[in-house]
């Protein structure tokens, strides 16, 4: 999916705050996850891969194509599961959570998305894993993905107040029309050929906690 170059900016604006987000709360989590690692999820890894959550953000903004609002809803998704599951979000499993909230978010609000093979090249797992992680994330949020107007613009003002306090860029604060209540068609399939493996996660399969 093409993009102008102010749809660019206006999308690494956004990809860098929810980094900062992100790993604010993983980094609020890290002595929680000490004290009690708690239950052991399909998302965990035994060992935190070597990519940032930043750099594995702008990755998944670089091949993905999805759009801007998808990583606004992403966060919308992450903050559900997290609710709804007493889910400790922590460096084990952030970067699976991330990669499937952003595939949800774009099956469901974008006109065109990317088969599971390619968002799991994308994100540097398995396609299996991939195909796993998107029914474990739906269960675990009810398949809640509508998201009210009222409820978006809430999210991007204060991922754009997050920015102006940290000093990053700010996302521009334009309200958006309500997504789609149904998933739109997908892509046509495409070959992940031209994607390069994310490095950092390909060694962790033989390192996935098996779920409880």
């Amino acid at each position: 999916m093409e993009s102008t170059p102010e749809q660019q900016a206006e999308g690494m604006a956004v990809v860098r705050v929810l980094a900062a987000v992100l790993d604010r709360l993983v980094g609020a989590n890290a002595p929680l996850a000490q004290a009690d690692p708690g239950q052991v999820t399909k998302f965990h890894a035994l060992k935190a891969p070597g990519i940032g959550i930043l750099q594995y953000i702008e990755r998944i903004h670089k091949y993905a194509s999805c759009s801007t609002e998808c990583f606004i809803l992403a966060l919308i998704y992450i903050d559900r599961l997290i609710q709804r599951n007493n889910f400790l979000l922590t460096e084990l499993n952030v970067h699976r959570v991330v990669i499937t909230a952003v595939l949800l978010a774009a099956k469901f609000f974008d006109d065109a998305y990317y088969n599971n093979a390619y968002y799991a090249k994308v994100g540097g797992v398995l396609v299996s894993e991939m195909n796993g992680l998107e029914v474990e994330f739906l269960f675990r949020i009810n398949f809640s993905l509508h998201v009210q107007t009222d409820v978006f613009n809430k999210y991007r003002a204060e991922l754009v107040a997050h920015a102006a306090a940290a000093g990053l860029e700010q996302p521009k604060n334009a309200p958006l029309p309500s997504p789609p209540i149904a998933p739109r068609a997908p892509k046509d399939a495409v070959s992940c050929v031209s994607v390069p493996y994310a490095p950092a996660l390909q060694q962790q399969h033989a390192q996935v906690a098996a779920p409880t």
